[in-house]
């Protein structure tokens, strides 16, 4: 499911709507520091007093935000191609660019 009802879904952005999305996509990644800041702080706790399932629910969380993040930030580039209007070649070529980063098993 893609999380990316916030992010501007216009073919052709305005500048203020894509500075409204790169916010957007800022305060998400703001958002996840401050969730990896937390699990951070639970890790350094003494490890008999950390709460085992509490700190995997934020590992998991965060592993969700990120994934949600990437997301969002992949249909703002593919939309950004369109709003560019890239040659088909060079969109494919850049589209493809995109799936094999957002692939790649290195």
């Amino acid at each position: 499911m893609w999380h990316t009802a916030r992010v501007i879904r216009y073919k052709f952005c305005t500048m203020e709507q894509k500075q409204l999305q790169t916010r957007e996509l800022v305060n998400r990644l703001s958002r996840i520091e401050g969730q990896v800041r937390a699990l951070r702080r639970s890790v350094q706790d003494d490890i008999v007093k950390t709460d085992c399932v509490k700190t995997l629910s934020q590992v998991k969380a965060v592993t969700n935000a990120l994934k949600h993040f990437g997301e969002a930030f992949a249909h703002a580039s593919v939309k950004q191609c369109f709003a560019e209007r890239m040659t088909k070649e060079r969109l494919a070529l850049r589209i493809e660019d995109i799936i094999r980063s957002t692939f790649s098993m290195s």
